[in-house]
């Protein structure tokens, strides 16, 4: 211990502080997906909220499926 018996911690969040984001930031982020490549980090946040939320699982799966639906549309689109 110190002298003067006074115990300093720092006031760095901790892992989970830092990857406990809500639905609303991790959101952001999925769409923020779509435009651009997500870093490590953020990477590593969506998934980690999609383990301890059951909506923005299903958010992720439905941009996936516009991002399929529009894929396919333009192809059609297209080859007319």
């Amino acid at each position: 211990m110190p002298a003067g018996g006074v115990v300093r911690t720092t006031s760095q969040p901790g892992l989970t502080t830092m990857l406990n984001r809500s639905c609303r930031e991790v959101t952001r982020l999925v769409l923020e997906g779509e435009d651009r490549s997500l870093t490590l980090g953020e990477r590593i946040i969506v998934r980690w909220h999609y383990r301890i939320c059951e909506a923005c699982p299903k958010f992720g799966r439905q941009v996936k499926l516009m991002r399929r639906a529009l894929t396919r549309w333009r192809q059609y689109s297209e080859s007319e």
